[in-house]
């Protein structure tokens, strides 16, 4: 017996979810290794792009490691279903009152989409940060399960271990969203206007697409490098016998503009864009 249309949309949009997350689990985990790994040498000057160095670590990864890159697999597919639960409805509610605020402002044009989408991101990073802090340690080999990722940050520091990084998120989020609109706004008016002025068709709408997604990964890909090390970087106790230590690298960063600042000095600024190859 089929249930309500809003449980068959739920059901059929989670499964989607599940079936993409799987597909692409390996380059997620791709990504999240590169990004993780700190370079050696230094990226500058054109010596050593980190998009060539992603292209020779990624061939290594699928040659000796092809077994271990569905490691995590586990964690995204559980954080899917409350992600997905609270993801509509906040969009629905940010659209339908910023919605009503354009229609008690006179003369001022609110850009609906863009805005709910941004305010979405935020609200459901509450649901997305732990899940990617216990992915994200078990992709890179800190932890072995995603019980144990979960374990060991609640023992370093309670519930707040599970949330390293949610500023870095929240700003990750904002700023890909308006990178992403901004881009394929521009994209397509470009497109509309060379177009003399008709509606873009399918293999150009898909053309559009894949460069703006491209264009937002690129801008956007040293702060996720980032983020991805801040919450996968050794974590202390926050105070003596607080807790125990979680291992991994000890980046040291203390947020965002102190990680970019630390990474650029330590190993060029060109080493921001690691871990971008499996993103275009």
């Amino acid at each position: 017996m089929a249930g309500p249309p809003t449980i068959d949309i739920f059901l059929a949009a989670l499964v989607a979810d599940w079936a993409r997350r799987a597909l692409l689990h390996p380059v997620d985990t791709m990504a999240t290794r590169l990004q993780y790994t700190r370079s050696t040498t230094a990226c500058a000057g054109g010596r050593r792009l980190p998009i060539v160095g992603d292209a020779r670590d990624m061939a290594r990864m699928l040659r000796h490691q092809p077994n271990t890159l569905y490691r995590g697999l586990s964690a995204s597919l559980v954080g899917a279903a409350p992600l997905s639960l609270v993801y509509m409805p906040t969009y629905e509610l940010c659209t339908h009152t910023l919605k009503s605020i354009k229609s008690d402002s006179c003369g001022i044009r609110v850009p609906v989409s863009q805005l709910a989408s941004v305010a979405t991101g935020v609200v459901c990073a509450a649901v997305r940060v732990p899940m990617s802090v216990i992915k994200s340690r078990v992709q890179i080999g800190v932890s072995r399960t995603p019980l144990e990722a979960a374990a060991s940050a609640l023992r370093s520091r309670g519930f707040r271990g599970l949330y390293i990084g949610l500023t870095a998120t929240c700003i990750l989020d904002v700023s890909y969203a308006l990178v992403q609109f901004t881009t394929l706004e521009q994209l397509r008016f470009l497109g509309a206007t060379m177009n003399g002025g008709q509606a873009l068709d399918t293999a150009q709408d898909a053309v559009v697409g894949f460069v703006t997604g491209a264009v937002t990964a690129t801008i956007t890909e040293p702060l996720d490098v980032i983020r991805t090390r801040i919450q996968t970087q050794r974590q202390r106790p926050m105070a003596a016998g607080g807790g125990a230590s979680i291992g991994g690298t000890d980046f040291g960063y203390h947020g965002l503009v102190d990680g970019i600042r630390k990474a650029s000095q330590q190993e060029g600024a060109l080493a921001l864009w690691r871990g971008l190859l499996p993103k275009l």
